[in-house]
């Protein structure tokens, strides 16, 4: 005798509903620590799809482009990313608060240097307020987990990197299952997450790889500036100034010029007060930097990469807020909240509301040009990123 029978019962759906959303409750927990490896390995499908897909338009398998995409592009990218950031902190761990207020008196002749923290206990009293931010204090217990947990992070990253691949191997796959099973191309479910996919595309694709190149790009320049500057002229920390020129891309108006700028005057200064004739140096910089590096960056750079589908405030928010308040995937999860909550609002809110039977998309005004990916495999929709045609000259208030 059956105990139970599910053709006649009408609560199976509510039932299976229940187990499903028990089952994601259960996921969600047990993976809750590896979140920022997932977010990282999404942000890194999303600079490897590209690739994949050029590799697979030229006859390649969807296995082998994957697997050479990880091998010949991924692992290289991410060591470099790794060393960016040893070197970066191996660089701020060497600042002294002698060095700071050397800093201080060469920018600004009138400041009181003694508003500066750098007696010891100065530097502990400072030290402590700033540790009372619960924010901070989360940033903090992220990375000190990092450092000393080194094998196991080493281990995620190796996770991470299998997710990655699979992710892009079977792509077209997930892609055609979810429209089979899910939601189909007419529904507003499929428009929604297509959507966010092209925004992920544009963010990750657009701009956190912008900002990668233009630190790897300003990092060379600046110390290839220093193998030829007078005694007592060099740049200093070159790549704690290289990677605040690559976030400094997402500052409105200013963007990088205003860390280059702040090179110049440091560099201009320090020739008046020992030498006039080295102002050549400042000089020979800062004609580089505005004619030759700012003119690579908007001609090649940035039209290719093209992250233009957001209004540059909210990418700006995003990359700021994201690594105070998550830790230091923050960098990854906070855009990525950015573009789930903002193509709610363009594609669902406005069908959502009371007495609303259609909604105007206004993110078709942001989506106009085609994404450097070229033509997306069967199941994936449209993958765009664009911006309106005076975006081109506008400056440094996108990457």
């Amino acid at each position: 005798m059956k105990i139970w029978s599910e053709r006649d019962s009408d609560g199976i759906a509510i039932g299976w509903w229940l187990f499903g959303i028990a089952i994601a409750i259960v996921l969600v927990v047990s993976l809750d620590t590896y979140l920022g490896w997932v977010v990282f390995g999404l942000f890194l499908y999303y600079v490897a799809r590209p690739i994949s897909r050029w590799l697979q338009r030229r006859g390649l398998s969807a296995s082998l482009a994957s697997l050479l995409t990880l091998a010949l592009i991924i692992l290289p990218f991410v060591g470099l990313l790794g060393a960016i950031v040893v070197i970066s902190f191996g660089q701020l761990s060497t600042i002294r608060p002698e060095d700071i207020e050397q800093l201080a008196r060469t920018l600004f002749p009138g400041l009181d240097i003694k508003t500066i923290p750098t007696e010891p206990t100065q530097l502990y009293d400072s030290a402590t307020q700033l540790l009372r931010e619960p924010s901070v204090q989360n940033l903090l217990s992220q990375f000190g987990g990092f450092v000393g947990t080194f094998a196991t992070q080493v281990y995620n990253l190796f996770l991470a990197l299998v997710f990655v691949f699979f992710l892009i191997r079977d792509e077209s796959s997930i892609a055609d299952w979810f429209r089979r099973t899910v939601a189909d191309e007419e529904t507003t479910t499929y428009e929604y997450l297509d959507a966010v996919d092209r925004g992920l595309n544009s963010v990750f694709f657009g701009y956190t790889l912008t900002i990668f190149v233009i630190i790897v790009v300003s990092a060379i320049i600046y110390n290839g500036f220093n193998l030829i500057s007078p005694p007592r002229m060099a740049i200093p920390q070159t790549m704690l100034v290289a990677v605040a020129t690559g976030l400094a891309t997402l500052i409105p108006l200013v963007g990088r010029s205003i860390v280059y700028l702040t090179v110049v005057l440091y560099l201009a200064i320090i020739a008046i007060e020992t030498n006039l004739t080295r102002l050549w140096f400042p000089i020979l910089f800062y004609a580089f930097m505005a004619f030759v590096f700012d003119n690579v960056i908007r001609t090649y750079v940035r039209p290719y990469l093209s992250g233009r589908m957001f209004h540059t405030g909210l990418i700006m928010f995003a990359y700021l807020l994201g690594p105070p308040i998550f830790g230091w995937y923050g960098i990854f999860l906070g855009p990525l909240i950015m573009v789930i909550a903002v193509q709610f609002l363009w594609k669902v809110f406005p069908n959502i509301l009371p007495g609303t039977s259609s909604a105007t998309d206004v993110s078709t005004v942001n989506e106009e040009a085609q994404s450097p990916d070229g033509p997306i495999p069967p199941g994936h929709g449209g993958d765009r990123t664009g911006a309106k045609p005076d975006d081109q000259d506008r400056g440094d208030s996108t990457p």
